[in-house]
């Protein structure tokens, strides 16, 4: 399918934080909030974002990720800090109502960011289903104490890619794709691969290194315990709609132990594809989908659209 439109980057200065927004489509559309997954950036909608007619998309690099900002070097990255960052994304931008469009790991962001907020009026989950990485309950002292000894590791040893003259470099484009791809999802296209990577890279004189903070990839000191995380699913009370790639994260036993923690209004749907089937190949049915939920719970402009 073709994208019919063209988009737009700008920075917002939230709190300090330089965070880089990607928009597609008029500034009077649907207002809708697109999150990432982990170690992904903005570009993981753009494909899906400029079929989305009659749609305001905004996706936002999460702190950390992409062309946004990285924290300071004595903060860490939790869940809760990029769902405050995302509400004041959409204060700045004054979406006073938005819909959400959640990939993965925003899928956790957008569990939180439900409960900080009333003016989400549906969201939308992509192989997602709320917070990806967790902890049990018996485990917590001794993960933060794990966490902490692999950060002090880091610390003393400059580990690879944590300070500046030592950031990994790749020699061409390709040896970056194939970091990228083995990391994150092994079928994701090299197409897409692609899309990912440019908005993540920084090009040197002898080569390629990520733009990402390389302190992603350390564990949370203090992550959300299972049933906290089935906690925040089940106390959804907007429209809450899970789409799920057949050969995603989430076949089989994945998606049987959250099950449960669904509200009851959720409603899930099963689509061709892996785990970024939605930047892989959307199709039209996923897209008429997308434009059917939001005009059911928007109206206006889009239900004419999609009436037509």
């Amino acid at each position: 399918m073709r994208s019919t439109t063209t988009p737009k980057d700008h920075p917002l200065d939230i709190n300090g934080i330089e965070v880089a927004v990607r928009c597609w489509g008029p500034e009077d559309g649907i207002p809708v909030l697109a999150l990432h997954g982990w170690l992904d950036n903005a570009a993981s909608f753009e494909r899906l974002a400029p079929l989305l007619d009659g749609c305001f998309v905004v996706a936002p690099d999460l702190v950390g990720h992409g062309r946004s900002d990285h924290r300071r070097h004595d903060s860490g990255y939790y869940l809760w800090e990029h769902a405050e960052d995302m509400l004041s994304v959409t204060e700045s931008l004054g979406m006073r109502q938005f819909h959400v469009l959640a990939h993965g790991m925003g899928s956790g962001v957008a569990s939180l960011l439900a409960a900080m907020t009333s003016a989400i009026a549906s969201m939308t989950f992509l192989d997602g289903m709320g917070a990806p990485f967790t902890v049990a309950e018996h485990d917590r002292v001794q993960h933060l104490a794990r966490a902490y000894r692999l950060k002090r590791m880091v610390q003393r040893t400059q580990m690879q890619g944590f300070n500046e003259p030592d950031v990994q470099r790749f020699d061409d484009l390709d040896s970056a794709l194939a970091q990228r791809r083995e990391r994150l999802d092994t079928d994701l296209s090299q197409e897409a691969a692609r899309l990912l990577a440019l908005r993540d890279l920084l090009q040197l004189n002898d080569g390629y290194c990520w733009r990402h903070d390389p302190r992603l990839v350390l564990p949370e000191p203090m992550p959300l315990t299972e049933p906290e995380a089935c906690d925040l699913l089940s106390q959804i009370r907007c429209p809450l709609y899970l789409m799920f790639g057949r050969q995603g994260a989430f076949t089989g036993e994945a998606f049987g132990r959250r099950e449960a923690a669904l509200p009851p209004q959720a409603k899930v749907s099963w689509h061709p594809g892996g785990h970024h089937f939605h930047l892989d190949a959307p199709d039209r049915a996923l897209v008429d989908q997308l434009l059917r939920i939001l005009a059911r719970h928007e109206g206006g402009v889009l239900q004419r659209l999609v009436n037509e």
